[in-house]
C-alpha cells in the first residue's frame, strides 16, 4: 500500500511540475532545470515548468554552456531565455502615453484677418476692394504730406454682404508686430450704388468736413498671441468697415483705442472688411 502511494505521488509530480514550482516561494534556477533533466523529466514537462513558474535564470554564456554540458536540450534552454526576457519586460516601468495635442480654440482663428462671431462660430468678414480718388492731394504728395489734401475712398455696392445686429463680437488676428490700434473702424456714407468715406494725409475725415467723424474709437482685449477681441455696441444702423494697416490711403491708417496714426501707404487700391449694422 505504501509503495502505491509513493508511485502515485511521483506520477503527480511528473504530470504537474509547473504547479509544484508555482506554489514554491523559490524562483526556478539553472540548477533546478538541470535536476529536472537528470531526474528524467521529458522536454515538454520541463518547458511547461519553466513557463508557469517564477524564474531566476543565469543566461550568461558560461551558464548556457554549463546547461548544454549537463544535457539540457536547446528547446529547454530557449524556454529559459524566453522566460528571462518576459520577466525583464514585465519589470520595465510603464511608458506614459503621449499627451494628446491641445484642441484648437474655436475662438482663436489660425489665419490673419478680421472675423465676427455668428451663432457661436467665427466667420471671416468679407474683404471688399477700396478705390481711392484724389481730391487736391497732389500737392500733399509732392510735399511728403506736409500739406493736407484729401482722397475719397469708394467701395462698390450699396451694402455689405455681412449684416448683423448689436451687440456683436469681432476678432482681429494681426500680423507680427501689428496691433489693433493700427486698424480703423469707419462709418461709411451710403451713396446709392456705392459707399464712401474721405481720407486726408495723416487721418480720416467725414465727407461733410467734420474732423474724424468717419473714424470710430474702439476698445480691444488680447485673447491670444496677435489675436484681439472687440465688442461692438452703440453703433447706429448703417454701413461700416474696418480698414487694416496699409489699406491704401495717403497717411495709411490709424485709430483704435489710442487714436494712433501710422504714417505710410499709397494711392493704390486697398481692402476694407465691411459689415452692416441692422436694428
Amino acid at each position: 500500500m505504501r509503495a502505491k502511494c509513493t508511485l502515485l505521488l511521483a506520477a503527480i509530480l511528473l504530470l504537474s511540475p509547473g504547479l509544484v514550482f508555482a506554489q514554491s516561494n523559490k524562483p526556478l534556477t539553472n540548477d533546478d532545470v538541470v535536476q529536472m533533466v537528470k531526474g528524467g523529466f521529458d522536454e515538454s514537462t520541463t518547458v511547461a515548468a519553466i513557463e508557469s513558474a517564477d524564474t531566476n535564470f543565469d543566461n550568461s554564456v558560461q551558464a548556457l554552456m554549463a546547461l548544454k554540458a549537463a544535457g539540457v536540450s536547446e528547446k529547454v534552454i530557449s524556454a529559459m531565455l524566453a522566460a528571462t526576457k518576459k520577466k525583464a519586460e514585465a519589470a520595465k516601468p510603464a511608458v506614459a502615453a503621449a499627451a494628446p495635442a491641445p484642441a484648437a480654440n474655436p475662438d482663436v482663428p489660425e489665419d490673419m484677418g478680421v472675423y465676427t462671431k455668428l451663432k457661436g462660430s467665427l466667420v471671416e468678414m468679407y474683404a471688399e476692394v477700396v478705390s481711392w480718388k484724389s481730391g487736391g492731394v497732389g500737392k500733399s504728395m509732392l510735399s511728403m504730406g506736409m500739406t493736407k489734401g484729401h482722397v475719397n475712398a469708394t467701395v462698390s455696392g450699396p451694402k455689405s454682404k455681412l449684416q448683423f445686429g448689436l451687440p456683436a463680437e469681432l476678432v482681429i488676428k494681426c500680423s507680427e508686430g501689428v496691433t489693433p490700434s493700427e486698424y480703423m473702424l469707419l462709418k461709411l456714407d451710403e451713396k446709392g450704388d456705392r459707399r464712401e468715406f474721405r481720407a486726408v494725409t495723416g487721418g480720416v475725415y467725414h465727407s461733410s468736413g467734420g474732423a474724424q467723424k468717419d473714424a470710430i474709437k474702439f476698445d480691444f482685449q488680447k485673447i491670444a498671441p496677435r489675436t484681439y477681441k472687440i465688442v461692438l455696441a452703440g453703433l447706429k444702423k448703417g454701413e461700416y468697415g474696418i480698414l487694416p494697416p496699409g489699406g491704401g490711403s495717403v497717411g495709411a491708417t490709424g485709430g483704435g483705442a489710442s487714436g494712433q496714426t501710422v504714417q505710410g501707404g499709397s494711392m493704390q487700391s486697398g481692402k476694407l472688411y465691411s459689415f452692416g449694422v441692422i436694428e
